[in-house]
């Protein structure tokens, strides 16, 4: 919650989702389109396709500006527009996002908020999950069962690994979608 860790000493706070909306419209009349926002869904920002058609501006260029403005929101760590996701980057939030992206259910831009930050809609909601933080990022994950020695793990594995590993202990062919790896430690 960041009221809470602005107690501990932490720099926090709250998005307002309308302001975002709002500079992201204050934008788009500069170029030309009323109403460029569809629509706001934590953490992306859907813009209006058939606007900015009607408007004649391209699509890409309009998409950028808008990301390029909402950087300048405090709280605000980076803002991704979908067609920069491919180029070539070292940023990892960058490629957390890519990860995130999924072609026809994402947004036009990712709104990545600084640490401790609340990016949600208006209500009486104190905590979210889904920022690239650590604190967001660290999932705990356990193998228990007849044969799995107690251990602690100290190497990086993902969550995409417990299917792989479940199915390989099972000694069963690891479902089609699977894209992780067996876990050594969970088969020894």
């Amino acid at each position: 919650m960041p009221e809470y860790m602005t107690e501990l000493g932490f720099k926090a706070g709250r998005l307002d989702p309308d302001q975002m909306v709002a500079t992201a419209n204050q934008i788009g009349r500069k170029l030309g389109v009323d109403e460029i926002v569809r629509f706001f869904y934590r953490p992306y920002l859907y813009l209006n396709d058939e606007k900015i058609a009607a408007a004649k501006r391209n699509r890409m260029q309009v998409e950028h500006a808008v990301a390029d403005a909402l950087t300048d929101f405090d709280g605000i760590a980076l803002t991704v527009a979908s067609s920069r996701l491919w180029a070539n980057h070292t940023n990892p939030l960058i490629e957390q996002v890519r990860n995130n992206f999924h072609v026809s259910r994402s947004g036009d831009i990712y709104i990545i908020q600084e640490s401790y930050w609340f990016l949600f809609d208006k209500g009486p909601v104190t905590v979210m999950h889904g920022t690239p933080w650590r604190y967001d990022t660290h999932v705990p994950i356990i193998f228990m069962g007849p044969g799995i020695q107690p251990k602690t793990v100290h190497r990086r594995i993902h969550p995409v690994d417990v299917a792989p590993t479940i199915a390989a202990f099972l000694g069963m062919t690891p479902p089609g979608f699977a894209q992780g790896s067996p876990l050594k430690e969970v088969l020894k």
